[in-house]
């Protein structure tokens, strides 16, 4: 992304430079230099900078995949089995607040199994379909997870993750920082080099997050006491390093 317009860091006041931060994140980025060096008048130079500022933060969502998955040798019969399984984890999902779900992925196909002859009568099918589920309360999900876990479905993924929301206000906080510690780069260079002013005239912002994983234990069947219940699965969140580069040409003049 190019910004091309004169930037003065110490003039902005700190509504305008927020605002400022939130229209370069969502402009297209772009890695391209249109700045023309011939078009230098006598005395003027220009300077090529980078910044980057990181930090980790702690993951606030927690992301489950479940699935209900049967075999058998009628096909019909499986798919109506699945139907009823999902149906009822749709049911205790809508009980639910504050959990985003999703229910996806029906497959339905032979299983090929060694030994088994051709005959159609011996054919093994499995049926099975899958719910995504998130939520940023994750003891609800987890409890939720739980009871899908004692109607019969099985957790197939189970990890946490960053908000948007999150990562966009920890990169506009970055943001925020590269940029002035740029412009302060750029004056200081002015100022060594007798220079009067230190004007950025194109910036290229670059944002990531790296994935840190949390641990995770799935539930177990609890048998103390004789009791059936399903023990309700483990989960503590990592970390999520979010980073902003920066890339900037500043104009010094006399």
């Amino acid at each position: 992304m190019i910004y091309r317009a004169p930037l003065f860091l110490s003039e902005l006041s700190f509504p305008l430079f927020a605002l400022l931060s939130v229209v370069l994140f969502s402009m297209p980025l772009q890695a391209e230099n249109t700045f023309d060096l011939g078009d230098l008048e006598p005395g003027q130079l220009i300077l090529n900078l980078n910044a980057t500022e990181q930090v980790n933060v702690e993951q606030d969502t927690l992301n489950v995949a479940i699935q209900y998955s049967v075999e058998g040798g009628d096909s019909t019969d499986l798919q109506n089995e699945v139907n009823q399984a999902i149906r009822a984890a749709q049911n205790i999902l809508e009980d639910t607040d504050n959990i985003e779900y999703s229910i996806q992925q029906y497959n339905v196909y032979r299983v090929q199994q060694q030994g088994l002859s051709r005959n159609p009568s011996n054919t093994i099918w499995r049926a099975q379909q899958n719910i995504q589920m998130q939520s940023l309360n994750s003891d609800a999900l987890l409890v939720v997870t739980a009871r899908l876990q004692q109607a019969g479905l099985t957790v197939s993924n189970m990890y946490y993750s960053l908000s948007c929301d999150r990562f966009q206000r920890h990169a506009d906080e970055l943001l925020d920082a590269a940029l002035l510690q740029l412009q302060v780069r750029a004056d200081r260079v002015a100022d060594t080099l007798g220079k009067d002013n230190a004007e950025l005239v194109e910036v290229n912002i670059n944002s990531s997050q790296n994935f840190f994983g949390g641990r995770m234990a799935m539930a177990e069947f609890n048998t103390r006491g004789g009791g059936d219940a399903m023990a309700v699965p483990v989960a503590e969140p990592g970390e999520t390093q979010v980073s902003v580069n920066v890339n900037a040409r500043a104009l010094l003049t006399p």
